[in-house]
């Protein structure tokens, strides 16, 4: 009778442990949410306080269509930077009169923006890349320091 009484008690606990195992860590912020690269096309931009999230982190040469989504409570922005350097590693200063911003003249070349967006908003950004190294950045006075970049490759 016990054994029986310790099944009962071990089923649980295996559904449990399997279900931990089985979940996903895609949805962590500031992470793609999913690797693979894809052909141009379209790409989704979650912007949040604190991060950037794309839908993908790399992308083959070509057009490609972000939409950007303000998922924020605040006014968010989202800038595309051909550059070098890693995303987290650019220059905290001033840019166009505005403390504690990364200024985007000398970071890389912006290759497209969309503006200020208003928390909720959508904007689709159509941008044609060549191939290389790219910065993801939300350029609002101290969003980039607080966590709003993150890198992207295209192929």
């Amino acid at each position: 009778m016990k054994i029986f009484a310790g099944k009962w008690v071990l089923i649980p606990a295996l559904l449990l442990l399997g279900g931990v195992a089985c979940s996903s860590s895609a949805a962590v912020s500031g992470t793609p949410k999913s690797v693979p690269p894809t052909a141009g096309g379209t790409i989704g931009i979650g912007l949040n306080q604190w991060s950037i999230t794309p839908t993908a982190s790399r992308v083959h040469a070509g057009s490609v269509t972000f939409n950007v989504d303000n998922e924020g409570n605040i006014t968010h922005e989202f800038v595309v930077l051909r550059t070098d350097t890693p995303a987290a590693a650019f220059m905290i200063g001033s840019f166009e009169n505005e403390p504690d911003r990364i200024n985007e003249d000398t970071a890389g070349t912006n290759v497209g923006e969309t503006g200020d967006l208003d928390a909720g908003a959508l904007h689709a950004l159509k941008i044609n890349l060549a191939p290389g190294h790219y910065a993801f950045v939300c350029n609002l006075s101290g969003h980039y320091h607080a966590g709003m970049h993150t890198d992207f490759t295209v192929l």
